[in-house]
C-alpha cells in the first residue's frame, strides 16, 4: 500500500505496519485456491459481489475518486473491507494486469472473531488504516492552505512590485521603507506598517506602479486569496486600508498638481 504523494515520516511508519498485520490476520484462514486474473477494470465491485474481500496476489489496484488515484494497493494487501459492509467509498480500478484471491467476508470475520489474538490484530489493523488516512488528510489540507509566500527580506534598491506585473500578493512593510514610481517618476513613499499593492488585487488590473526598497527591509507578502478572506472576516481592517489608500491618493494627486505647475512655468 502506498499513497499518491510522498508520505511523511509518520505515515511511512504507519504504512510499514500494514503488511505484517495483514499476514497475521490471514494466517490459518483457508484461502480460495482459485486465483482470479483481470486486465483492466473500471470498478472492481461492478464485477464482484459486495460480500467479497480480496487479497492481491500480483499487480496493483488503485483506490480512485473522480478519476484521481488516492491510494495504490499492491501484492499482499487486503482490500474491500469498507465495500463489503456497503459503506460509501471510492472505487477500486486498474488499467493493468492484476491477480486476486477472493475471500468471503463472513468467513473472514468468523476467522477473526474465533481468536482473541486475531481480534487484537484486527483492531490494530483498523486503527492503523484510520491513522494513515487521517494523517494523509491533514497533510493534504495543510498543503492546500499553506500561503505561497510569507516574510521576505529585501535590500535597498530591490524591486518589490514591478509596474505592469500581475497582482497576486498584498504587501506590508514590517521594517524599512520604499519609494513608489509611476513610469519612472517618484510619486510616493511607503513606511513601516503600511499596506501596499492592494488596489490591483481588488481591481484585477496589472500593477500601476513600481515599488522599490530604499533600505534593507522586511516585507510580509500575503496571497490575494488569503487577503480577501482577511478583509471579509475583519471589516475594520478594510476600513483602515481604505483610509490609508485615500490618504495616499490625495498625496499623489497633490504631487501631480505640483509637477503640472512646475511644467507650466517652464
Amino acid at each position: 500500500m502506498y499513497l499518491t504523494n510522498q508520505p511523511s515520516t509518520t505515515i511511512a511508519q504507519l504504512l510499514e505496519r500494514i503488511p505484517a498485520l495483514t499476514q497475521a490476520l490471514i494466517d490459518g484462514l483457508e484461502l480460495n485456491q482459485e486465483v482470479i486474473t483481470l486486465e483492466g477494470v473500471d470498478n472492481l465491485y461492478d464485477v464482484f459481489d459486495q460480500d467479497k474481500l480480496f487479497l492481491i496476489q500480483d499487480g496493483a489496484l488503485q483506490l480512485s475518486h473522480n478519476g484521481y488515484s488516492l491510494v495504490t494497493f499492491e501484492e499482499g494487501d487486503l482490500i474491500g473491507i469498507t465495500h463489503s459492509f456497503s459503506v460509501p467509498t471510492p472505487i477500486f480500478r486498474t488499467d493493468e494486469y492484476v491477480e486476486l484471491v477472493t475471500i468471503d467476508r463472513n468467513e473472514f470475520l468468523r476467522h477473526v472473531y474465533s481468536d482473541k489474538r486475531l481480534l487484537h490484530y484486527w483492531s490494530q489493523y483498523l486503527i492503523t488504516l484510520n491513522a494513515i488516512l487521517l494523517n494523509y488528510l491533514a497533510e493534504q489540507h495543510k498543503e492546500q492552505t499553506r500561503p505561497v509566500a510569507g516574510f521576505q527580506n529585501v535590500q535597498a534598491g530591490e524591486v518589490i512590485i514591478q509596474q505592469g506585473d500581475v497582482a497576486d500578493h498584498v504587501y506590508t512593510i514590517i521594517s524599512g521603507s520604499a519609494d513608489v514610481f509611476v513610469d519612472g517618476v517618484k510619486v510616493g513613499e511607503i513606511g513601516e506598517e503600511e499596506v501596499f499593492g492592494a488596489m490591483a488585487v481588488f481591481t484585477g488590473e496589472a500593477r500601476s506602479a513600481t515599488v522599490t526598497a530604499t533600505s534593507t527591509s522586511t516585507i510580509m507578502a500575503v496571497p490575494k486569496e488569503d487577503f480577501t478572506l482577511l478583509i471579509e472576516a475583519q471589516p475594520k481592517a478594510a476600513l483602515n486600508l481604505i483610509e490609508d489608500l485615500a490618504r495616499r491618493i490625495s498625496t499623489m494627486n497633490q504631487q501631480l498638481i505640483e509637477e503640472s505647475e512646475k511644467k507650466s512655468q517652464i
